[in-house]
């Protein structure tokens, strides 16, 4: 990458780049880090949740990765991402039990939205 691909390249510090592929794959984000500023990639999903992350100041010490971002239905307080203190393996695993976990959860939420809908429709049908 050079500054032809990015015009923030020479200053830019963020630990997930989306021009980078191996900083997604493999790349982590801390809270406290800094999140890409070039305005074309303003619109990605983790972009938008690093961003609320920073925002609903979830705890610096604990970090995400692209996947754990992407099964993230809504970031809110009280949200830990993965201690870093931890042996590589079990990092591994925790973060894979992570995105698992949001994912039933991001299943259950559209779930109940359906129904939620689904109510309201019938309630105008019954209305009219």
């Amino acid at each position: 990458m050079t500054t032809k691909d990015c015009r923030h390249f020479e200053t830019c510090s963020a630990s997930l780049c989306p021009l980078d592929k191996q900083s997604l794959e493999y790349g982590i984000f801390y809270p406290d880090e800094e999140i890409c500023k070039l305005k074309k990639f303003q619109t990605l999903p983790w972009v938008k949740k690093q961003k609320r992350i920073v925002k609903v100041g979830l705890p610096n010490d604990r970090y995400f990765t692209v996947e754990m971002m992407m099964a993230m239905t809504q970031v809110r307080s009280g949200m830990e991402g993965v201690d870093p203190d931890q042996p590589l393996a079990k990092a591994k695993e925790a973060e894979r039990n992570w995105a698992r976990g949001h994912k039933k959860e991001q299943r259950e939420a559209l779930r109940r939205e359906k129904k939620s809908l689904k109510q309201s429709y019938e309630m105008r049908q019954l209305g009219q």
